[in-house]
């Protein structure tokens, strides 16, 4: 949400978090909420082509386990723990080093088709993703605020994850539902720890760009706030313009009446699956005015706002982020140890959480107590 509500909501939010009590662990990635005050939620787009490792890249790098461009074979041995798909002939190469350069590393990740996830342990100036036998390296962001989360502070547990300063829970436990979760309890819900709940209030066709309500959406509302539960609802966008992103806001709006919400109202923009999706080729201008046109119109209703999206979305659509810093963000990604530096509010790390009262898999989330909405 914007930084210029600030005021009327850090009052609401003290009294929200001295009453919260963290009944059980959370979900992935996490940070400390008082340096994520106004930064966005998040967003994604163009798909640049794929590179070879060391093409077109810095020698400098900001990684604590890099140093003048060395990484220690035992951090390399420690972090594989963390990592079942690292294959024991790359351990075996590498053993009996002291260290290996990033270039060589980078080289060794190709012949091994190491995870990216664990490549990206050890490189944090670039995104690390992977297509098919390349990857992609894409520059972090130079301009856009970063986050100071410390992932030493992640806590794993079976199916979820905390975030912990000095032995304390720093963040609240939520989950996102729609008509795919089918009947939810959420009394059992509640029961089971969860803190807020971000339902599905509708969505536009993504061939015909038809706007629908979600079939679940008042019953889920409605149960949510009836046991106790912090509500927000999430728009899934398929506008490809300004305009249409403005007509899915008031829709939401109108959709809200009789309705107070503890959390946002969130523009869920995501990329194009295949070819049939309307939103296919969509740049990065129009992603960044139609985040700002759907946020503006929700704030200008009286409802706080913000915007959704993965991290490989956000990171291949260069510059959305510094462009939309004046915007919160709510970030998925399905990594051990998230890599996303820039500002974030809430963490998606799971699309496979169990939850007392949900028959089928939930998307897990982690707010992050520093986090003041405004």
């Amino acid at each position: 949400m914007k930084k210029r509500g600030a005021a009327r909501i850090r009052a609401e939010l003290a009294a929200l978090l001295a009453a919260v009590i963290i009944l059980c662990p959370l979900a992935t990635g996490a940070g400390r909420l008082e340096d994520l005050t106004g930064a966005p939620y998040v967003v994604e787009g163009q798909t640049p082509q794929p590179l070879q490792p060391s093409q077109s890249k810095p020698a400098g790098r900001l990684n604590s386990l890099v140093t003048d461009g060395k990484i220690k074979v035992s951090d390399l041995e420690k972090v594989a723990e963390d990592y079942s798909s690292v294959p024991d002939k790359f351990l075996q190469q590498i053993q009996g080093r002291d260290t290996i350069t990033v270039e060589r590393f980078e080289e060794y990740a190709l012949e091994h088709m190491l995870s990216s996830q664990y490549v990206q342990r050890f490189i944090d100036d670039y995104f690390v993703f992977k297509q098919g036998n390349k990857y992609q390296y894409l520059p972090v962001e130079k301009n856009a605020p970063k986050h100071s989360y410390d992932w030493d502070n992640l806590v794993h547990y079976s199916r979820e994850k905390d975030y912990q300063v000095n032995g304390s829970s720093r963040v609240l436990k939520g989950i996102d539902v729609s008509v795919f979760q089918g009947n939810i309890n959420w009394n059992s819900v509640k029961a089971d720890g969860v803190d807020f709940a971000f339902i599905r209030l509708g969505y536009r066709g993504y061939t015909n760009g038809a706007i629908k309500v979600d079939s679940n959406f008042h019953k889920n509302i409605q149960g949510a706030q009836a046991a106790g539960i912090k509500v927000g609802v999430y728009f899934y966008s398929q506008a490809v313009s300004r305009a249409e992103a403005i007509e899915e806001a008031q829709f939401c709006i109108d959709e809200l009446r009789g309705y107070s919400l503890e959390m946002p109202v969130v523009f869920d923009l995501e990329g194009a699956q295949n070819s049939q999706y309307r939103t296919r080729g969509m740049t990065t201008q129009t992603a960044v005015r139609m985040v700002e046109a759907f946020c503006d119109t929700v704030e200008n209703a009286g409802y706080r706002s913000m915007y959704y999206s993965y991290a490989k979305f956000l990171a291949e659509h260069e510059g959305m982020v510094a462009q939309l810093k004046d915007y919160d963000l709510w970030m998925a990604m399905y990594y051990r140890v998230p890599f996303f530096p820039y500002n974030f509010q809430i963490w998606q790390y799971s699309a496979s959480g169990k939850v007392a009262g949900i028959a089928k898999e939930v998307d897990l989330n982690m707010l992050f107590l520093d986090y003041v909405p405004n």
